[in-house]
């Protein structure tokens, strides 16, 4: 009776998981945007969390699987944000948190993979849902995604590096967003004027 139990309790862990992972995902996604937009300060660092979501039907049928290939694709996200990160180099200290990370206190960009996968007709696929928050306030960036046709024999190491490939084009979209997300120098002129200051020539 004991080795019954404990196998349905597996089971409904691997069934249960999965899918408390997207309702979370689905209800942080769910909140309403702010009506102001978000200026990220220089002064404080911008933390970076990234989700990723699999194929519900591989995380029960084959959870080692699942869970192999979503290291390698967060390995395979991990390297380009780095090089996009020292690229554009951004005005802020910028921590790209890991699977188990939690942000400190300060803005953080959300970033969820709901797709990052090759699909059954072997092209590979990224659709990603990127979000800001800062201290109560949120903005959805938007939603990026691309596709590519995969090679018909392809080495591991080859395919690691065509994921990376294919997420690179939505997360440069989504730092070309992020970069409007700072002050210019006429913005923050007109910040810092005294009231009386605006409006005149």
């Amino acid at each position: 009776m004991s080795s019954i139990l404990a196998a349905f309790r597996n089971c409904l862990k691997f069934v249960t998981a999965p899918l408390l992972g997207l309702l979370l995902t689905s209800c942080e996604m769910g909140m309403k945007d702010s009506e102001h937009f978000i200026f990220l300060n220089e002064e404080e660092p911008l933390y970076v969390r990234f989700t990723i979501s699999m194929n519900p039907e591989l995380e029960m049928s084959m959870p080692d699987v699942a869970d192999n290939m979503k290291d390698l694709r967060r390995r395979d996200y991990m390297t380009v944000m780095q090089e996009l990160v020292y690229l554009y180099r951004m005005p802020v200290d910028v921590h790209i948190l890991g699977e188990h990370d939690s942000p400190g206190d300060g803005p953080v960009l959300e970033i969820y993979a709901l797709r990052f996968e090759q699909d059954r007709a072997g092209d590979l696929v990224t659709n990603l849902r990127v979000k800001l928050h800062r201290f109560g306030e949120l903005n959805t960036l938007g939603t990026y995604s691309e596709r590519m046709t995969s090679p018909v024999t392809i080495s591991e190491r080859q395919l690691d590096l065509a994921f990376q490939e294919l997420i690179r084009v939505p997360l440069r979209e989504m730092m070309e967003d992020l970069m409007d997300h700072f002050k210019t120098a006429e913005e923050s002129d007109m910040v810092e004027a005294p009231l009386g200051e605006l409006g005149t020539e």
